[in-house]
């Protein structure tokens, strides 16, 4: 299962999807093979007492206490608890955008959580970071009518494009209401690129059957 992988994973959801419990149980499951130390942003993950829920498992708990401290918490706990996992319950500033682009590149696999799904954070300004970011470049002539006639519009002289490496690789969408279905992004970088080109994307729409447990793949255009 892809959280058991070297990649680092994004939960991307609307309010009420239930994507903080899928992160309380992931957590859980991780902490027993891996060092792993949450990020609890409101304490919805491990509760606000001295003790973190038993819910968690073996995962250790860093509270935050104000918003304004969430992006100091993570650079603390990189360097003063060498994590092998870092969870945070929600990503919702561009200085936690930067932070976690910070504690990955110190080798460390991030889990979090953000709303909206992957077009959406690729138009919020404040936290297209996560995905690699849009950049405006400038074409030359050449360039650019080579971009109208693969395109078939008028000549452009800039044009959209990934600005870097996305923080996320992979991106795990919830549907309010269904809770036995998940679409996963499993290149997010090449879904950004997409979408900046005006073309699809391929997603997994990811089926439990509630009754038997079986998970059905199905591979489709978003």
């Amino acid at each position: 299962f892809f959280f058991f992988s070297l990649h680092v994973i994004l939960h991307s959801a609307r309010q009420s999807c239930r994507k903080t419990t899928v992160v309380r149980e992931v957590t859980r499951l991780l902490a027993e093979r891996c060092n792993v130390c949450i990020v609890d942003t409101s304490n919805e993950i491990a509760g606000d007492g001295d003790i973190p829920h038993p819910c968690v498992g073996f995962a250790r708990r860093m509270m935050v206490p104000s918003l304004d401290r969430q992006t100091a918490v993570m650079i603390e706990c990189v360097q003063n608890h060498t994590p092998e996992v870092m969870v945070i319950d929600e990503i919702g500033r561009p200085t936690e955008v930067e932070a976690a682009r910070t504690c990955k590149n110190r080798g460390v696999r991030l889990i979090a959580s953000a709303h909206g799904d992957l077009r959406k954070l690729l138009k919020n300004p404040k936290l297209r970071g996560l995905v690699g970011g849009v950049e405006t470049v400038t074409l030359g002539d050449m360039q650019a009518k080579a971009e109208a006639e693969k395109q078939g519009g008028a000549i452009q002289k800039t044009k959209a494009e990934r600005a870097g490496p996305p923080t996320f690789d992979i991106i795990v969408e919830l549907k309010r209401g269904a809770h036995d279905e998940w679409r996963v992004v499993m290149d997010a970088g090449d879904a950004v690129d997409r979408i900046l080109r005006g073309e699809e994307y391929k997603a997994q729409r990811r089926i439990r059957d509630a009754e038997t447990g079986a998970v059905h793949l199905a591979l489709e255009s978003a």
